[in-house]
């Protein structure tokens, strides 16, 4: 019997990642670091000048804004960076960018970064959201870095594929954190030891040998400690989640399949043509036998009894009992739901010490005391530096939005020739009017089969560029019927003509059935139908 096909655990994911991530080649991980490396560095330097006063107004208004920008460059980096991971783990080709598209990424990441600052800290005080607002956020750099989406779809699609298992999703993060930790307490130890190595070794004696505790208690060589593990372990961290939303992904569009088969057909590819040439020879030489004919009746039982093979029978539900005759799957969940709350609390009380010895040193207190107003106003120039940001996040997002309203243009036909028959054909492919000649075509020569595909694929084509459903080559026809019912509403005549096409069109591309010209021919009138019903309510 077959076993049901699962989401992988948290303990695969990593695994995953980690081949992902040692697979990836240096200009890939360059791509991360060029973006992450001049933050990290910026961030020390901020906490260095601003915990060193006197510090003007304009100085530091001047610092917010510029590591504000720095944020902004390294999640569009992180994007680039997962869009390659993503293309690796496809095993296509790395994403080339037009103009559009960088617009698109840097409009997305720059909506992205100016929310997450609030978002996160809010979501892990009310604990639950937390898991869902980090898989947003990683998942939207990964759809973001693929390419060919705009803003407000990356959003949406990032918020889908976020949503999952929660109780995974907090294995996966404490796994994440150990790991973490584990490394941070390496770096620190290898800092620490390797000037003192060097002495003994060498006989020289440094700064950090002659400071002795004085080093390592500093506050700045903490954060120096943290910012070292941060480019260390977020590439592997992201590496991670792009392996989630691919596995997320495939579940719906079987681009985990595509991949495969894009694999095994490069392998076969580099494996040369002397195989392929003896093989050929020696087929050659047998002597030819033609196939005996199968009847249509012998063909249905066959596939009737392959349907009904033990290695499908995870097609069939588990029964409603199965669950009630499992009780100690309530006393793990709640040892689990212990053991998170255990480790919640530890880390509220660590990230408490760690505040009041961060603000203990500075002289200030973490909570505000009194109530009482500021001495002064805050200098005009900052004043000017908020307007300026303002006016550039006003700006990105009334690009992103303008974008967005564009009418998506015809698509041009194509150079290389179009196969009716190609099982991977897209509507996309032409425009209404080339899959009409098409059909046209195929009619003079008696092709009804590939007419009747044509006019299909000209009636998505249509209602494809009117904007009713969205085309994509993982989409099933049940799915474009979902688009259509959720875009129009109010036609319910025009969504039983489509409903009748798709009908039509499977009953022949996929089944027996025979066809006749006036077969083919009721699909394009039921088409024009659907257009006339549609424009009609787009009107009103």
């Amino acid at each position: 019997m077959a076993r049901p096909v699962e989401p992988p655990g948290p303990i695969a994911l990593l695994e995953d990642g980690a081949q992902l991530l040692r697979s990836a080649s240096l200009d890939t991980l360059l791509c991360h670091w060029i973006g992450s490396a001049p933050l990290a560095l910026f961030l020390l330097f901020f906490w260095n000048d601003v915990t060193h006063p006197p510090v003007s107004d304009l100085a530091c208004a001047a610092e917010s804004l510029a590591a504000a920008l720095l944020l902004i460059w390294m999640n569009c980096w992180r994007s680039v960076f997962a869009g390659r991971l993503h293309a690796l783990l496809s095993g296509s080709s790395q994403p080339r960018r037009t103009t559009r598209e960088v617009w698109n990424l840097v409009a997305s990441q720059a909506a992205l970064a100016s929310t997450k600052p609030f978002l996160l800290p809010l979501s892990l005080i009310a604990v639950f959201p937390f898991i869902g607002t980090i898989s947003f956020y990683r998942t939207a750099s990964v759809l973001a870095g693929r390419g060919g989406l705009d803003p407000l779809a990356v959003i949406a699609k990032a918020r889908s594929l976020s949503r999952g298992d929660v109780f995974q999703g907090w294995l996966l993060q404490a796994l994440l954190l150990l790991l973490s930790l584990a490394a941070m307490l390496n770096l620190a130890l290898s800092c620490v030891i390797l000037p003192h190595l060097v002495r003994m070794l060498t006989g020289y004696e440094s700064a950090f040998t002659r400071g002795g505790e004085s080093f390592f208690l500093n506050r700045l060589f903490l954060l120096f400690v943290l910012a070292a593990t941060w480019l260390l372990m977020d590439p592997f961290v992201q590496a991670v989640y792009c392996v989630r939303c691919f596995d997320r992904e495939s579940v719906e569009t079987g681009e985990d399949l595509r991949a495969g088969l894009r694999r095994i057909r490069a392998t076969i590819a580099k494996s040369g043509t002397a195989a392929a040439l003896v093989v050929a020879v020696a087929l050659s030489a047998l002597p030819m036998r033609a196939a005996d004919p199968v009847s249509t009746r012998d063909l249905q039982d066959a596939i009737g009894r392959t349907m009904q093979a033990p290695e499908y029978n995870w097609r069939i539900p588990p029964p409603a009992s199965a669950a009630s005759s499992t009780p100690w799957i309530i006393a793990a969940t709640d040892r689990a739901i212990t053991a998170v709350r255990s480790a919640l609390k530890w880390m509220g009380r660590m990230l408490d010490r760690l505040l009041r010895w961060i603000f203990g040193g500075m002289g200030n207190s973490p909570s505000a005391g009194g109530g009482q107003a500021p001495a002064t106003a805050l200098h005009w120039s900052v004043w000017a530096l908020i307007a300026v940001a303002a006016g550039l996040v006003g700006w990105v997002a009334w690009r992103a939005f303008a974008l967005n309203r564009k009418p998506r243009a015809a698509a041009a036909p194509p150079i290389a020739p179009i196969h009716l028959d190609d099982d991977s054909l897209t509507a996309d492919r032409l425009p209404e009017d080339g899959w009409l000649e098409l059909a046209e075509t195929c009619l003079r020569d008696g092709n009804l089969r590939l007419a009747l595909r044509a006019f299909y694929l000209a009636n998505l084509a249509w209602l494809g560029y009117e904007q009713f459903l969205t085309i994509h080559a993982g989409k099933t026809n049940r799915e474009f019927e979902l688009d259509l019912r959720r875009r129009a509403p109010q036609a319910a005549d025009a969504r039983a003509l489509f409903s009748d096409n798709v009908l039509a069109f499977e009953r022949v591309w996929y089944g027996l059935h025979d066809l006749d010209e006036q077969d083919a021919l009721a699909v394009r009138r039921r088409a024009e139908e659907m257009k006339s019903l549609l424009r009609a309510g787009v009107a009103a």
